[in-house]
């Protein structure tokens, strides 16, 4: 059971679309990995999109962000068709994304990896920042904002520990903090629990339910169903490369087709 400090939503408000993905497709060769999926998430929403193993989950997070070109439909994000730009220039855009692996900067501290996220945030390449040279952030001022998103994310007791040293908890706050450098309007994000301490969950639980507070949209692939339960505002449910289920997640747990396609 989760710690009764992780506050459920306890209504469902209509929000614009944030991000709107219509009918879309993925192919890898010749298997359909997805299969025409259509879902939306409004801004300051939460919604989990679960399934099991093989449901196609992933490679739909994949074309939602660019890491894989779409064979069919639209990815709209906060109006703009990006169904064709590269994920850079989604994340330009307002996108953020984290993957199954929490990614860090391995041979820099926590304070050191942040600084340069937010220096790469400003515009320059991650070499440029690197060797100092091209469009950057002063070094006091980049200094400051990484003290305060430490700060911000209670991560500032382990600022001076190398990302080869972090816990597989603590990786995941440093990433889930390194993809919030940008300011995103949109969160992506790949079974963020993977690696925390179960009584890490209600902590990182809060922070997400913070980050939407603020009005970012957040899609979550979790395969957890008690945190989806206790963190996202609606549910849709893949099986076989389709959505064959949307709404509460009172309302997907009851569903007779979701029970089968978890238990086949």
């Amino acid at each position: 059971m989760l710690a009764p400090s992780i506050d459920r939503p306890s209504s469902m408000t209509a929000q614009p679309a944030l991000l709107a993905v219509r009918d879309l497709t993925v192919d890898y060769g010749g298997v359909r990995a997805v299969g025409g999926i259509t879902l939306h998430v409004g801004r300051g929403e939460i919604v989990g999109l679960i399934g099991p193993n093989g449901a196609g989950k992933s490679s739909a997070l994949n074309a939602i962000s660019g890491d894989v070109p779409a064979s069919g439909g639209t990815v709209v994000l906060n109006g703009r068709d990006v169904t064709r730009l590269a994920a850079y220039r989604r994340s330009r855009l307002g996108l953020g994304r984290t993957f199954q692996t929490a990614k860090v900067f391995e041979g820099l501290t926590v304070y050191e990896g942040l600084v340069t996220a937010v220096r790469g945030a400003s515009g320059a390449s991650l070499w440029q920042t690197i060797i100092g040279r091209g469009r950057r952030l002063e070094e006091e001022q980049a200094g400051e904002r990484a003290w305060r998103m430490l700060d911000q994310a209670g991560l500032d007791h382990i600022a001076d520990l190398f990302g080869r040293e972090l816990s597989g908890g603590q990786r995941r706050f440093v990433d889930l903090t390194l993809a919030l450098i940008k300011e995103p309007q949109m969160l992506v994000l790949d079974e963020p629990m993977v690696g925390v301490a179960p009584s890490l969950v209600p902590r990182l639980l809060n922070q997400l339910r913070s980050v939407a507070a603020q009005g970012t949209g957040i899609l979550i692939v979790e395969h957890a169903l008690e945190v989806v339960a206790a963190l996202c505002d609606r549910v849709v449910v893949m099986a076989a490369g389709q959505v064959i289920a949307q709404g509460t997640y009172d309302e997907i747990a009851a569903d007779t087709e979701v029970r089968r396609a978890y238990l086949s």
